[in-house]
């Protein structure tokens, strides 16, 4: 994963084995005070990409399917409906 400009993306030149990130100044800020909070070590340049990678991994894992959402609002809903989904599952296994 690399970091670059938002307006450096060009997603019709992207392989399919790269996916793109875009990501602003605030959420970038945000993401690198959940990246301290999870490694207070880690450097803040890594910061970002790891919560984002952390992110995708648990996804992943859960199998939940967010290629469906068509817009931001809709993204956020599937994976907190999935997410919660994924919970309870764990939770009647335990």
């Amino acid at each position: 994963m690399k970091l670059i400009a938002a307006n450096a993306a060009h997603p019709e030149a992207a392989s399919n084995d790269v996916e793109t990130i875009v990501v602003s100044p605030a959420q970038l800020r945000y993401l690198g005070r959940i990246a301290h909070e999870m490694n207070p070590d880690m450097p803040m340049a890594f910061g970002g990409a790891h919560v984002i990678r952390a992110l995708l991994e648990r996804f992943e894992e859960s199998g939940i399917d967010l290629t469906a959402a068509t817009s931001e609002e809709e993204l956020t809903h599937i994976a907190a409906r999935g997410l919660r989904r994924h919970r309870r599952n764990r939770q009647t296994r335990c």
